[in-house]
């Protein structure tokens, strides 16, 4: 979904109920930092973000982004139409035509001699998966499995895990789902969310109901109690707190109505 058409959508929504951000905020388990940058544009929310805040704010955010998808395809219907009719600009429209012809012969050229290219990469691969060096044999030891260059993704029993061809594990077939992120893996299971990365290691154990990462924290949300993490896995807040904001280097934290400030 667009960022910056969910950013103003969002705004509408939320006052249309005459909701503040930080009251959003809190009932969608993130902090009032992330909902303010998504209503900017700033960022790009997960579709597990845009969830929660579709349940809670009753809109259906992704069928709104659909609804502008065909607006733009219905624009561009226009213009295909348009570009045959050779009643104005015949010979400008001709040109165009024959260009765009060439352009798709030539692509279609291209598909096919990538087509070609990775059936031979998928022997290669499967050779390489019936190697007796391979320490996993994927389709012996799990129900299903596929490959997607050096990653093997593995089901069993309705658990999904990683692996990389050699083997080694990335993500144990133990958990409801997971999600991959530039070198991130977001971990789901009993409804509680953990982070990973692509060399198997945890970040973050899986026994949180929410999390955001922001820049280089990550702020953890378990028990309606609110935490601070690095991507080092290292706790910087317990997530013990009713509620926390930063100001530079300090963290002020509110607990049972309690103010302190720790330093970061």
């Amino acid at each position: 979904m667009d960022k910056l058409v969910f950013g103003k959508e969002l705004i509408k929504a939320r006052k249309a109920k005459g909701l503040t951000q930080a009251e959003v905020a809190e009932k969608c388990n993130v902090t009032i930092r992330t909902i303010q940058r998504i209503e900017s544009g700033a960022v790009n929310p997960r579709s597990s973000t845009i969830k929660i805040i579709s349940k809670f704010l009753e809109v259906d955010f992704f069928e709104i982004s659909n609804q502008n998808l065909k607006l733009k395809n219905h624009t561009i219907l226009w213009y295909l139409k348009d570009l045959f009719n050779f009643k104005t600009n015949a010979i400008k429209k001709i040109s165009i035509l024959s260009t765009s012809i060439l352009i798709l012969t030539l692509i279609c050229i291209n598909i096919f001699s990538i087509e070609a290219q990775s059936k031979s990469s998928k022997k290669e691969q499967n050779a390489e998966l019936k190697s007796e060096d391979r320490k996993v044999d994927f389709s012996k030891d799990f129900d299903k499995f596929k490959i997607e260059e050096n990653l093997v993704f593995v089901t069993k029993n309705n658990k999904h895990g990683l692996f990389y061809l050699d083997g080694k594990t990335i993500v144990p077939c133990e958990y409801d789902e997971f999600e991959i992120e530039e070198n991130f893996v977001f971990t789901f299971k009993n409804n509680k969310r953990g982070l990973m990365n692509l060399y198997g290691e945890t970040i973050i154990p899986c026994e949180y109901d929410e999390f955001e990462i922001e820049e280089n924290f990550v702020f953890t949300f378990k028990n309606n109690k609110r935490g601070l993490m690095n991507l080092y896995g290292e706790t910087i807040i317990p997530c013990k707190y009713d509620s926390f904001k930063i100001e530079g280097s300090i963290a002020i934290v509110t607990k049972d109505g309690k103010m302190k400030q720790i330093q970061l």
